[in-house]
C-alpha cells in the first residue's frame, strides 16, 4: 500500500489508519509500530483510536539501534 500526502499530520495518519482497516477487513488488531511523532500521540489521532482496531506500539525514545533507516 502506498500514499502520497503533502504532508504528514494528524489528518494524514488517520486517513491512512482507515485505508489500513478497509485493506484488513477481517483482522482483529492492526499493530503498528511508529516512532515518536508528534502527530502519532495527537488528540485527534488518540480519539480515532478508541474506536478503532489499529494499536499503536511506540519504539522507545533515543534508540536508534530499533530505527532501521540509521542502519544505513
Amino acid at each position: 500500500m502506498v500514499r502520497f500526502d503533502d504532508t504528514i499530520n494528524a489528518d494524514s495518519t488517520i486517513a491512512l489508519f482507515k485505508q489500513l482497516e478497509v485493506l484488513y477487513p477481517i483482522a482483529v488488531w492492526i499493530d503498528i509500530i511508529c516512532d515518536n511523532a508528534r502527530y502519532d500521540r495527537s488528540k485527534a489521532v488518540q480519539d480515532y483510536l478508541k474506536t478503532s482496531r489499529i494499536q499503536l506500539i511506540f519504539l522507545p525514545p533515543y534508540a536508534p539501534n530499533l530505527n532501521l533507516i540509521e542502519r544505513l
